[in-house]
């Protein structure tokens, strides 16, 4: 048997049109749509997509089409096998393999080191047909297709990073059946790509797929202000109304207001939960409240609104207020108000968790070794502080609508959103951190459960990393992750400044009085633009900026925000001139 590769040209193209897989096999996009796409991209960009017809011994079978792009700057946008089809007349005869194996040449002939592809994770025959030609998934789930790589030089090692970060080596995955990790990432293109790797049980071959639930922890607060505010929003909750009437057995003296409880100014003690064994029986709110659980009783320890003190009690107190103002419970609520019109169907405030919600969700950290092997996670019944069930992807979905909300209205009004992401004390606004004046940020921790999500406010950017191990290390590691998953599409999304630009932000700056936090010394180094920080509390540092707006510029790994003047800059409003 011998296959070629023939251009897809004037004479074979209706040829090409007739061909067709079976009606069993949806996987693949119709020829005529691929053929068109064809010609859409090469009309932007000259030959990048190559359409061709797998001949074998003269007979046509197949076809196939390339998108070869080998300036690009990410190496996972160069070489890509976009479509691969044979036709259902010629199945079952050895052409698909052969042809792969003409594909791969091509590849190599022409330069490539490494090819990709995609395709439902459904597709069982296709996968079994490019994992025999050395195919192997990467963890990157892109438009709902799982992406395969195929190194062309030396070693055939899977290349796994998501936006150029290396998840697993940060998040310590080893094997398939260690710990497990979700990310999902909205960028700059409005692409919504997802990545995936690990045991979604610590023990088992059990791997993490984009639906599988995870516990959100903490994330659950912003979940829940989101909720309420919806209720705002149609004028049936007023944040700023009296509710010690509400819960007079937990406010013995008013007032006390959603605002406060949801901002940590309201002066409650119970900084978070531990959670209870998956089979311990149910507790109301008023159980945690009073203390009948395995935390201490809710009571004021601090004056309301005098400083900020972060109190999931407090929550929780909020969540029982709500609940017998509307007469429904935050579960019931967030599905109605949140969930169904964001089409959100794998996050909820699922506790216990319902029993055909477990086949795919995540266990917490060894709790399945360690406690009960069919529920390896805890009960949260502080369901506003720590209640919430969900997925990366869904998470995004979240940032997206609250960041639309922020910047024009619609799922929030508008200037119920911006009050929600105004910070109240410190950087923490209603549930919610707001970083920098244009991020929204929260991260969680649940027992053998983390999350950190982070969202733009001046644009369709978020990220959201979930892992099912707690240690203080990979808390950490988690967050870093995140930010530089955020602030690599941010940067993508903003305008790279020329070389002349940069060097006239260089020098020597001022460092104004009684200023905690001011930039010494902007300097380039290998093309890129560093600042040395002075900082009261931690001491001086040096750390990269990179560009996020016209004049201003983000700090690598931080939220501090630079605008660039006329002889000086201004750091987290703090004006420095030059010197």
């Amino acid at each position: 048997m011998k296959i070629k590769l023939v251009p897809v040209n004037e004479e074979n193209r209706a040829a090409v049109l007739a061909l067709s897989v079976r009606e069993d096999q949806p996987f693949v996009a119709s020829n005529k749509t691929s053929l068109r796409q064809a010609d859409e991209t090469n009309a932007e960009a000259p030959g990048v997509a190559r359409p061709f017809a797998i001949c074998a011994d003269e007979k046509l079978v197949g076809f196939c089409m390339f998108a070869f792009a080998p300036e690009a700057e990410d190496a996972a946008d160069r070489y890509w096998l976009w479509r691969f089809m044979i036709d259902q007349r010629e199945q079952g005869k050895g052409y698909g393999q052969a042809a792969l194996q003409e594909i791969i040449k091509y590849f190599k002939d022409n330069g490539a080191d490494r090819l990709y592809l995609s395709t439902e994770p459904e597709n069982e025959r296709g996968l079994h047909i490019y994992h025999k030609a050395g195919f192997r998934e990467n963890g990157t789930i892109c438009e709902d297709e799982a992406v395969l790589m195929r190194m062309l030089k030396g070693p055939n090692k899977t290349i796994k990073d998501f936006y150029g970060v290396d998840v697993d080596k940060t998040m310590r995955i080893k094997g398939r059946k260690g710990y497990g990790v979700s990310v999902a990432v909205c960028d700059a293109d409005g692409d919504l790509n997802a990545y995936c790797s690990g045991s979604g049980r610590f023990g088992q071959d059990f791997p993490v797929n984009p639906d599988m639930l995870f516990q959100a922890g903490s994330v659950s607060k912003p979940m829940f202000a989101l909720t309420l505010l919806r209720y705002a929003d149609k004028g049936l909750i007023d944040l700023d109304a009296d509710i010690s009437g509400v819960v007079p057995e937990f406010v013995r003296k008013g007032p006390m207001t959603f605002a406060a409880l949801l901002s940590h100014t309201a002066g409650y003690n119970v900084h978070g939960f531990p959670g209870y064994r998956a089979d311990h029986e149910p507790l109301s709110l008023e159980d945690v409240l009073s203390g009948k659980g395995n935390t201490p009783k809710l009571r004021r320890i601090r004056p309301c609104g005098r400083q900020f003190n972060y109190s999931g009690g407090g929550f929780v107190l909020a969540e029982l207020a709500f609940t017998r103002i509307t007469g429904t419970t935050l579960r019931e609520a967030f599905q109605k108000e949140v969930a169904e019109p964001l089409g959100l169907k794998h996050t909820g405030y699922f506790q216990p968790l319902d029993e055909e919600l477990i086949e795919n969700a995540a266990f917490g950290g060894r709790l399945r070794i360690k406690e009960d092997p069919a529920h390896g996670y805890h009960y949260y019944p502080e369901h506003a502080a720590a209640g919430l069930w969900t997925t990366p992807t869904e998470l995004v979905k979240l940032g997206l609508a609250l960041s639309k909300s922020y910047r024009e209205g619609g799922f929030l009004k508008k200037e119920t959103a911006r009050r929600m992401l105004t910070p109240v004390m410190g950087n923490y606004g209603l549930g919610i951190h707001s970083f920098r004046g244009d991020v929204g940020y929260h991260d969680g921790w649940n027992e053998g459960f983390l999350t950190t999500w982070i969202f733009s406010l001046r644009e369709d950017l978020c990220a959201a990393v979930m892992f099912n191990r707690t240690t203080e290390e990979l808390d950490w590691e988690q967050s870093k992750i995140a930010i530089e998953l955020f602030q690599t599409v941010e940067e993508d999304a903003a305008d790279a400044p020329g070389k002349r630009t940069l060097k006239a932000y260089c020098g020597k700056y001022e460092h104004p009085e009684n200023a905690d936090f001011c930039v010494d010394v902007v300097f380039l180094q290998d093309g890129k633009l560093y600042a040395s920080f002075l900082d009261a509390e931690d001491g001086p540092f040096i750390g990269q900026l990179y560009p996020i707006g016209k004049k201003t510029f983000g700090r690598k790994g931080g939220f501090a925000k630079i605008v660039f003047g006329k002889d000086c800059l201004t750091i987290d409003g703090i004006t420095c001139k030059k010197l």
